[in-house]
């Protein structure tokens, strides 16, 4: 039995920045699960982060509170969240005092976003991210499917959303995997109560009608969903997401050269990734890696 961990980076909206929505799964042995939470648990510890949720895109960002604290990475962890606690209180109080409550309620969903990591720097924060992609590339066993969009080269047809494309490509590459291993494999996605209904209604139509490319005789059931903040492996899909639309769009291989080693090959051709752009060429090295130029 195989575990398949979805989640996505970017948003599906059309009109919404980034320009590219990824979705990605990691999939796993089921038998090799507490062994590989357990190592990324160790990792997580050294930056003082065990059972901490790990959302990726807030730890890559700099923080403002940090870069006006001089000599700020040569300060213990314990005070380098004491001294942030204090600039987070006076950038609020700045905040309250000028800005509209748009900005007063931003600032502090950002607040509690950043909040478990304010500690260390940004270079230790973006080393953790590292070390986890790292540790989880040390597996063989481990695969990675995933579908990244370019949304300006979305258009609605087949599939009313990005999200819906995206669902049904790593589907259709789950289940050709599982098939050559002639084993079973179940979905884990992220509980989002909007997504949640679509991918149960989405799974429940390619249990009884196959996705476009085939059936899914070796997918149990339809998605499970749950709690990221609770879940490493979630979080590990976050990362490698993440990773993924960094190169497509900025070119950083830093993240995603730690762990395209797992995408799912056939032979020397990567089939466990594709990035979509409509007839659009591109030379990304995922596209020239499929043949597209």
């Amino acid at each position: 039995m195989f575990i398949l961990y979805m989640d996505e980076s970017g948003v599906e909206e059309l009109s919404s920045p980034p320009a590219h929505f990824v979705l990605l799964g990691v999939m796993i042995p089921a038998s090799l699960w507490k062994e590989l939470v357990g190592k990324l648990e160790d990792v997580k510890s050294a930056y003082d982060l065990r059972e901490v949720e790990i959302h990726s895109g807030w730890m890559y960002r700099r923080y403002a509170e940090q870069e006006s604290i001089s000599g700020f990475d040569q300060f213990s962890r314990s005070d380098r969240r004491a001294q942030v606690e204090t600039q987070i209180r006076m950038r609020a109080g700045i905040i309250g005092v000028r800005a509209s409550r748009g900005k007063v309620k931003s600032y502090r969903r950002e607040v509690q976003a950043i909040r478990p990591y304010i500690h260390l720097t940004l270079k230790e924060r973006r080393e953790c991210l590292a070390a986890l992609a790292t540790q989880l590339a040390e597996y063989p066993s481990v695969r990675i499917f995933a579908e990244a969009i370019s949304k300006p080269d979305f258009s609605p047809g087949i599939h009313a959303s990005p999200y819906e494309m995206a669902f049904e490509q790593v589907l259709s590459r789950s289940q050709a995997f599982l098939a050559g291993q002639n084993d079973l494999g179940i979905l884990v996605s992220d509980n989002n109560s909007t997504v949640a209904p679509r991918l149960t209604e989405l799974s429940r139509k390619f249990h009884r009608t196959g996705t476009f490319y085939r059936a899914i005789p070796n997918i149990v059931e339809t998605p499970l969903f749950v709690d990221s903040s609770l879940t490493s492996m979630i979080q590990i899909a976050d990362l490698c997401a993440f990773g993924l639309r960094r190169l497509i769009e900025n070119q950083e291989t830093w993240l995603w050269d730690r762990v395209e080693m797992r995408a799912d090959h056939l032979g020397e051709v990567c089939v466990g990734v594709r990035h979509y752009t409509g007839k659009r060429p591109c030379n990304c090295r995922v596209c020239v890696a499929h043949g597209r130029r």
